[in-house]
C-alpha cells in the first residue's frame, strides 16, 4: 500500500529537469526546420517571381522591336548637291536608326526617326519627329528598353544595290544609300538571362 502511494506521488510530482531540457530542445530543433523550410519556400517564391517578370520583360521589348522594325517604313530624300535619292535608314553594328509610326503611348503620332542601340549597359531607344530634309528636327526624347546588357550586334541583310549579281549576305554594315536591307539582327548578350537572335523583315514598297 505503502509502494503504491509514492508512485502515485511520483507520477503527481509533474516533469523532471531532464525531460524538459530534451522537450525544449526537441522543439526549438522542430520550429528550426519549420523555419528554414518556410524560408526556402518564400525564397523560392521570389525568386520565380523574379525570373518570370525578368522573362515577361525580355517578351515585351522583343515584341516592341519586331513589331516597330516590321512597321519601318522606306521613305526616300533627294540629296540636293548630287540630285540622288537615297532611303533614310542608317544601319551600323552599334545602332541602328530608321523611319516609323511611334506607339500613341510613346509619341503623338506621326513618323520619327528612331535610333536604338546600347550604352552603359542598357538598350535604349531615342526618338524625334521625322521632317524631311532635317535630322535634326524637334526635341529628341530617350527610353531604356532593356537593362544589364553586356554586348550587342546589328547584322544586316540583302544585296548592296538592285541588280546585284552578288548573293545576298549578312552584313555587319548597311552602306547602300539606295535601298534598305531586306532583313535586320539583333543578337543581345546579357548578364542574366538569354536573348534568342531577333530577325524581323523590312518592307521594301518606297513610302
Amino acid at each position: 500500500m505503502k509502494a503504491a502511494l509514492r508512485g502515485a506521488d511520483r507520477r503527481q510530482s509533474g516533469f523532471t529537469l531532464l525531460e524538459l531540457l530534451v522537450a525544449i530542445t526537441l522543439m526549438g530543433l522542430v520550429l528550426v526546420v519549420l523555419y528554414s523550410g518556410l524560408r526556402l519556400g518564400l525564397n523560392g517564391w521570389d525568386s520565380g517571381e523574379r525570373r518570370a517578370e525578368a522573362t515577361n520583360r525580355l517578351r515585351s521589348v522583343q515584341e516592341f522591336l519586331r513589331r516597330q522594325l516590321a512597321q519601318s517604313m522606306t521613305v526616300y530624300e533627294i540629296n540636293n548637291e548630287r540630285w540622288e535619292r537615297f532611303a533614310v535608314f542608317s544601319g551600323r553594328a552599334e545602332e541602328i536608326e530608321f523611319v516609323a509610326p511611334m506607339p500613341a503611348r510613346l509619341g503623338r503620332g506621326g513618323l520619327y526617326r528612331m535610333r536604338i542601340g546600347m550604352a552603359d549597359g542598357q538598350l535604349r531607344l531615342r526618338w524625334r519627329p521625322y521632317l524631311p530634309g532635317d535630322p535634326a528636327a524637334g526635341e529628341e526624347k530617350e527610353t531604356v528598353l532593356l537593362d544589364g546588357v553586356s554586348a550587342m550586334e546589328w547584322a544586316y541583310f540583302g544585296p548592296e544595290r538592285d541588280g546585284d549579281q552578288e548573293p545576298s549576305r549578312w552584313r555587319a554594315d548597311w552602306v547602300s544609300v539606295a535601298r534598305r536591307p531586306l532583313l535586320v539582327r539583333l543578337n543581345l548578350t546579357l548578364r542574366s538571362e538569354s536573348w534568342p537572335d531577333l530577325v524581323v523583315a523590312l518592307a521594301e514598297g518606297p513610302r
